[in-house]
């Protein structure tokens, strides 16, 4: 039998790659080639560290190409999400704009879709993506606070209570699956102000007791949004619904009395309150992490409406 030998075309299998791509002090996500004679040879590994000398090496260059397998990882996306904070994992302001352009995009497509249709399964990526941050950084609340964006969108804030959720349920050495189902809950725990008319929302006067009747409905609007996504899960439902819950009874939407209120609840309910206080408000400046777990510990107005135990062991995160 005559074999036939036949000739690979090493062009099917490289790409050119802007140079714009690349931003100094990120970690190479892909190998970086160049084309010397008839071949492509590696000049960067990726997980290098693109320092400002490798970068003006590769300015130099005719042209650089990466294997068109790795042409998707040039894009941010849910996809790629956890492939990006793995290998900036130690650089604490590049990983976290990684969380919030992500968590944006995911935030956008729900706020402009008439259906309400969450992309679940970017969820649980942005999710999961916290987890592993926090399992690869002892430290890392206190790390990630002071990078923290000063803002009352919902994107920002619900990114937020889920950075706290996480940290305070890891804390608490709950384990993945529960990690995972506080994590969604707590990204979710508000999408029902996307039923609430904006200009309630963003108000900056006093409310009157209707406005205030309206807004208290998000919690079963977002109730329905995630039944309507098929999401079932009896602790992220009760989650959502319940967030606003007092210890003391005087929350909402059931009153309900410590005994009554969840594990997941509570825990909302602190990182809720928590990342609102720590933000500007159209109607206030924001408070230091110290003095507003204080004001939830202390003040005559918050002082037995959250679980003690909880907020002692949110204090030692910071």
């Amino acid at each position: 039998m005559k074999i036939v030998k036949t000739k690979l075309n090493y062009l099917n299998f490289y790409v050119k790659l802007d140079i714009c791509a690349l931003t100094v002090g990120d970690i190479t996500l892909f190998d970086i080639y160049i084309k010397k004679d008839k071949d492509y040879i590696i000049i960067i590994e990726a997980g290098t560290l693109l320092t400002q000398s490798l970068y003006e090496k590769l300015e130099k260059q005719e042209s650089i190409y990466i294997n068109k397998k790795d042409e998707a990882k040039q894009i941010l996306s849910c996809e790629t999400l956890k492939f990006y904070i793995k290998h900036n994992k130690d650089n604490v302001h590049k990983r976290l704009q990684l969380l919030y352009e992500v968590n944006t995009q995911l935030f956008s497509i729900f706020l402009a879709n008439k259906d309400n249709m969450i992309n679940l399964e970017c969820v649980e990526l942005i999710v999961e993506s916290i987890i592993y941050l926090i399992k690869t950084d002892n430290i890392f609340t206190k790390n990630t606070m002071p990078h923290l964006k000063n803002d009352h969108m919902l994107e920002s804030h619900s990114l937020h209570v889920a950075i706290y959720a996480l940290s305070l349920g890891n804390a608490l050495n709950f384990n993945n699956e529960m990690l995972l189902k506080i994590g969604i809950a707590a990204l979710l725990h508000d999408i029902g102000i996307k039923k609430i008319d904006k200009n309630i929302i963003n108000k900056d006067s006093e409310l009157s007791a209707q406005e205030i009747q309206l807004i208290q409905k998000h919690s079963q609007y977002g109730v329905d949004i995630l039944k309507q996504n098929k999401i079932s899960d009896p602790y992220i439902i009760d989650a959502v619904f319940h967030h606003h819950e007092r210890y003391d009874g005087s929350g909402y939407p059931n009153k309900l009395l410590e005994e009554d209120i969840s594990e997941l609840a509570s825990i909302l309910a602190i990182c809720d309150v928590f990342d609102a206080l720590t933000n500007n408000r159209p109607h206030r400046k924001h408070y230091s992490s110290f003095d507003a777990l204080k004001m939830m510990m202390q003040d005559k107005e918050m002082i037995n409406k959250f679980n003690r135990k909880y907020l002692l062991a949110t204090l030692k995160l910071l």
